[in-house]
């Protein structure tokens, strides 16, 4: 794992506060010459800490105004099963984010989708066609109280 000084963790915070930041006014707001801010930065990403820059979209002005929380249990856990259910998840585009967990739940799902018709034809492929999930329940989210992609550093 990378070793982050107090620099790097600034412009860390500044980066996922806004990402398109000029390199001129970042270096500026941490105190570094322009060339070091951009070395650092550089190094951040080659590293492995900053993994991508993407803008964050609000999912209803692209269509896709229906927000599912899906909790599911494996019927069985190898590696194998695990493996095939992580395949079919990476292809479906309506699934935002994936974690397999430990506890009362085998997995937890965040999808964003156009209507209740993409939700019950997603189950149907996902859950309801694979013999490995025992069961599963979703939450359709009624209010968004806090959507913050940025990590507390």
């Amino acid at each position: 794992m990378a070793e982050l000084d107090q620099i790097d963790m600034k412009i860390l915070r500044l980066l996922q506060t806004d990402a398109d930041i000029p390199n001129a006014e970042l270096a500026e707001r941490i105190g570094l010459s322009p060339s070091a801010c951009l070395r650092r930065v550089a190094r951040l990403r080659e590293n492995g800490v900053i993994r991508k820059t993407v803008a964050v979209i609000d999912p209803a002005f692209v269509g896709r105004p229906l927000t599912a929380v899906i909790n599911l249990e494996f019927h069985r856990h190898g590696n194998r099963y695990r493996q095939d259910f992580i395949a079919k998840v990476r292809d479906l585009a309506a699934v935002q984010q994936c974690y397999l967990v430990t506890g009362e739940v085998t997995g937890v799902l965040v999808l964003h989708l156009r209507d209740m018709a993409e939700y019950t034809a997603l189950c149907e492929t996902l859950f309801d066609a694979d013999d490995n999930i025992v069961w599963y329940r979703t939450y359709i989210v009624t209010e968004v109280l806090k959507d913050e992609p940025s990590i507390y550093i």
